[in-house]
């Protein structure tokens, strides 16, 4: 399995979790946000993925695009 993203997620039901983007689209659910970020952090090393954190948020922040200008 090729994974080239790590991402921590507050899912629906209101629960952390892990989850890839790989094929099988991997997702595991953690007790704590600091149990996810361990994992996450742990999983995207053993990969060699990029780690993606994702907070609470109410409105989604804008995008930012860095150009060489």
């Amino acid at each position: 399995m090729l994974v080239t993203e790590v991402r921590v997620i507050l899912t629906e039901e209101s629960r952390w979790a892990v989850e890839t983007d790989d094929l099988s689209r991997t997702r595991v659910i953690y007790p704590s946000r600091g149990a996810a970020i361990a994992a996450g952090v742990h999983m995207a090393m053993a990969e060699d993925a990029v780690l993606m954190i994702h907070g609470i948020e109410i409105e989604p922040k804008k995008s930012r695009h860095f150009s060489a200008q």
